[in-house]
C-alpha cells in the first residue's frame, strides 16, 4: 500500500453549528503526523444568539498502525477568540492551552477516510460576561483554568 503524505478534512458535527472548519495535515514518518485544524464562525443567529469563534488547534498524532490508518493518540495546543451566548448570558474572550485526544481513522477508499476523535484540554481563559445578548453593561471580568472538551468530531478526510 502506498503511503499518503498529506490530507485535508472537515469536521461534520461542527459544520452543523454553522462553524466553517478545515484540517490540513502532513505525515512526518510512518507513525507520526502533524495537524492544523482551523475553526471560524462569524454568524449571528435569531435573537442575537451567537457562537462566534476563531480557533486554532495545531497538534501531532502518534498512529498505532500507520499514518492515516487505524487508531491514534494526539497532543495539541489550543488558541481561540470567542463571543457566544449561553442561557441568558453573553461571553466574550479568549483561551489558550493544551489538550490530548484519541481517535480512529477508517479507510473508505484509497483516497477517503472517516475519522472519529475525542479529546480534552486544559485552557486559561480570560473573558467578559454580560447579562443578556444585546446588553452593553458588563457583569464581570473572569479568568482562570478550565478543563474543556477540545476535540469532538467525526471528519471526512481526503488523502493526497
Amino acid at each position: 500500500m502506498q503511503a499518503q503524505f498529506y490530507s485535508a478534512g472537515t469536521n461534520i458535527p461542527v459544520l452543523g453549528t454553522a462553524t466553517l472548519n478545515a484540517e490540513l495535515s502532513m505525515t512526518l514518518d510512518r507513525w507520526h503526523s502533524i495537524h492544523l485544524p482551523v475553526y471560524y464562525n462569524p454568524f449571528v443567529f435569531g435573537g442575537n444568539k451567537k457562537i462566534q469563534n476563531f480557533t486554532l488547534l495545531p497538534g501531532v498524532r502518534r498512529w498505532a498502525l500507520e499514518s492515516y490508518i487505524g487508531g491514534f493518540a494526539g497532543a495539541n495546543l489550543i488558541g481561540t477568540k470567542y463571543h457566544f451566548t449561553w442561557k441568558d448570558n453573553r461571553y466574550k474572550g479568549q483561551a489558550y492551552g493544551v489538550g490530548i485526544s484519541a481517535g480512529y481513522a477508517l479507510m473508505l477508499s484509497p483516497r477517503w477516510n472517516l475519522e472519529a476523535e475525542l479529546g480534552i484540554g486544559l485552557v486559561w481563559t480570560d473573558y467578559e460576561k454580560y447579562p443578556c445578548e444585546k446588553c452593553t453593561r458588563k457583569i464581570e471580568d473572569e479568568s482562570g483554568w478550565h478543563a474543556v472538551p477540545n476535540k469532538v468530531g467525526v471528519s471526512v478526510v481526503y488523502l493526497f
